[in-house]
């Protein structure tokens, strides 16, 4: 039997699946296409966009790298690449709309997996923005804009925030104010109480200034300045401000049955779509786990083996994820130390450094693009 597996979204888990399938599956599936839809020709590592928002940290093409070239030696009828973004669903008729540079058009499955991930209100590039074309230009504009500005607001003090308030401090300590706005009485709330504390040591030694316990109300952005209301009655002037909270999932072109009341995609245990055997989600844009990398990459892996069972005829070996309770959380401060929280235990900063500071896993973007890993698991 023919079966079509169509990826919405070519970030890490779509990537990865994509390569699991046609490495470990097509094998044994020969009638088995896989079809791969991103609205981009490059993969962005944007792990490490906190670091490569200043200019000269990392070169364009070690954060961006081309996809369609790792999957050259697969055979040509096995995969197909589609420039494009989808705009809607239809699980009845087994059909996804894709809007493409030319027209619209219509792509039927076996199974699909929606891999959409999520980004920040505002279009930063700290998630790809569009095309490839557009996120390049996006980071570089955004790059001109560190460069220049005199002071820095960054609201969220979530994982995002801190890494890239102390990033920017590293480097722009001495000549740029940064503060970080933080809703929590410290940075990284959720976490435990002496790794917020950690936090916010290490940046006030790089010299930023936290404001705990408020959070944005209003802002107003000009040409050259910004104007941020807080919700103690405070007005903050900027040269650049960054709000790097409320990330949304990429969910807006899902029929809302499918979706929980925040736009996540609701998923069962074994990664399907609630109610619907043949629509499977993975990442951001789902509703099991928190929106970051780790737990994405290990549900890309649980997907993967989990559509292998079925495809292959085994569906007695679909198993259940087991969702994260504890959080599992490495924060750069810095180039040199950092903090976090794996299940229960505090994270030394030598470790976090050691593990993730130096190049954000960006060294693995070519093992991504030519299916070896997603990050540090192998496919």
């Amino acid at each position: 039997m023919a079966e079509t597996v169509v990826i919405l979204g070519a970030g890490y888990a779509g990537i990865g699946i994509a390569h699991m399938l046609l490495k470990h599956t097509r094998p044994k599936v020969k009638e088995l296409t896989v079809v791969l839809v991103s609205p981009t020709t490059h993969h962005y590592w944007n792990m490490a966009a906190v670091r490569g928002i200043i200019p000269g940290e990392f070169p364009d093409e070690q954060l961006f790298k081309a996809i369609e070239p790792g999957f050259e030696n697969y055979p040509q009828n096995a995969f197909k690449f589609v420039l494009g973004t989808g705009t809607g669903i239809d699980i009845t008729t087994n059909s996804v709309c894709v809007k493409t540079a030319n027209d619209i058009t219509t792509i039927g499955y076996t199974h699909l997996i929606i891999a959409t991930g999520s980004s920040y209100p505002g279009g930063l590039p700290f998630t790809i923005v569009g095309t490839y074309e557009a996120s390049i230009s996006a980071l570089h504009s955004l790059q001109e804009e560190v460069k220049t500005a005199k002071s820095i607001v960054i609201a969220g003090g979530g994982p995002t925030g801190v890494e890239t308030a102390g990033e920017l401090a590293q480097t722009f300590g001495d000549t740029k104010q940064i503060t970080l706005i933080t809703s929590g009485d410290k940075p990284l709330p959720g976490l435990r109480s002496d790794v917020g504390n950690s936090a916010a040591v290490e940046l006030e030694r790089l010299k930023v200034k936290i404001i705990p316990g408020v959070h944005v109300t209003s802002t107003n952005t000009t040409d050259h300045q910004a104007s941020v209301t807080l919700s103690d009655g405070q007005t903050l002037l900027a040269d650049l401000y960054l709000p790097l909270y409320g990330m949304r999932p990429n969910s807006q072109f899902i029929p809302g049955q499918l979706l929980d009341s925040r736009g996540n995609l609701k998923l069962d245990k074994n990664l399907r779509v609630t109610g619907v055997d043949n629509v499977w989600g993975v990442g951001d844009v789902g509703d099991l786990e928190p929106k970051q990398l780790i737990y994405a990459e290990r549900q890309a892996i649980h997907l993967g083996k989990n559509l292998d069972a079925v495809l292959v005829g085994r569906k007695e070996d679909v198993k259940d994820l087991k969702p994260t309770v504890t959080p599992q959380v490495f924060v750069t401060i810095g180039k040199k130390t950092g903090t976090g929280q794996y299940n229960w235990v505090k994270i030394p900063g030598f470790v976090v450094s050691a593990a993730k500071g130096r190049t954000f896993f960006s060294d693995k973007g070519s093992g991504l693009i030519a299916g070896k890993n997603i990050v540090r698991s192998s496919i």
